[in-house]
């Protein structure tokens, strides 16, 4: 079988997602995550969407959920044919393919949260733009001093940038006739030139990593450049944090290769939509799908 991963990016996360890691804080990941998000050892901790949505908690949270999954499926599943990630899911797409460990991965992701929050003084969000031209999108997020961060699909962008520029254009977008607005749990102008400091900082760390072949392809979610080894697939890392992201292309990219199936590995099931709009004939589930790996595992095994 001819097995693709995506890896999901912020946004998804929910309270199952943290009883999930909480679940996996015995295993051999549990001291780093313990480190990187001290409330998860609390059981009886209240967790609400705002405290979630946090960079410091979302992304090294996000990243060992995937990352405990990934070690549950791993000896189940065929070697796969190539994984991309989305913004953060990047990170664990590289720590799958064998560019890092999933303990290297944790402390890397609660650094990459603390230097993109250190660059982007004041209030930042994000928000999905559907229905319009590209061109349109880009034009008026400019006016209110906004950027395009992601492009999922034609006429499906993500801009980025201050919450007042985002309220202002938000309401120029309803006004030119936008199909929908969906207004992202993400606290950040990711993927922006905003954070292009964060960008240099993060490099730093990662340079100090040691080049090795990857496990399997991993491409960049900047424009589906397809890295085996990891020094170029941890520079684009570091690019992506301030560099606008062509999820289109990466997906397009996926489908070119051919897969027999495609696995969305972290919460939700955004990238596995996405990827059945754009290719039908290809078979695609989220882990969040199932109620369990062995699930995960039978719907491959049934011939996809």
């Amino acid at each position: 079988m001819r097995l693709a991963l995506l890896f999901s990016g912020q946004g998804g996360q929910g309270p199952a997602h943290w009883q999930q890691v909480q679940a996996g804080i015995d295993g051999d990941l549990g001291p780093v995550i313990l480190q990187a998000v001290p409330d998860i050892a609390e059981r009886n901790t209240t967790v609400n969407p705002e405290k979630l949505a946090k960079n410091k908690i979302a992304q090294p949270l996000i990243f060992a959920q995937q990352m405990l999954l990934w070690g549950s499926l791993q000896s189940r599943l065929p070697r796969p044919i190539c994984a991309a990630g989305y913004s953060l899911g990047e990170m664990a797409a590289c720590s799958a393919a064998g560019a890092f460990t999933s303990a290297e991965g944790v402390a890397l992701c609660a650094e990459r949260a603390a230097v993109m929050d250190g660059a982007a003084a004041g209030e930042h969000g994000m928000l999905a733009v559907l229905g319009l031209d590209d061109g349109l999108v880009a034009e008026l997020a400019s006016e209110a001093g906004l950027a395009v961060a992601i492009r999922n699909a034609p006429r499906h962008l993500v801009v980025a940038g201050p919450q007042a520029g985002i309220a202002q254009a938000a309401a120029r977008f309803e006004a030119a006739g936008a199909s929908r607005l969906v207004h992202l749990a993400v606290h950040t102008p990711s993927h922006t030139p905003v954070l292009a400091k964060a960008a240099v900082d993060f490099k730093k760390s990662l340079d100090m990593l040691p080049e090795r072949r990857l496990a399997f392809p991993v491409l960049s979610a900047i424009d589906a450049t397809a890295a085996r080894t990891a020094r170029p697939a941890l520079d684009a890392l570091a690019r992506q944090i301030c560099t606008p992201l062509d999820w289109a292309a990466c997906l397009q990219a996926v489908r070119e290769m051919q897969p027999d199936a495609v696995l969305e590995i972290g919460p939700g099931n955004a990238l596995a939509k996405l990827f059945g709009e754009l290719a039908p004939e290809i078979p695609v589930r989220a882990c969040d799908d199932f109620r369990s790996i062995d699930g995960i595992v039978r719907w491959l095994d049934a011939g996809h």
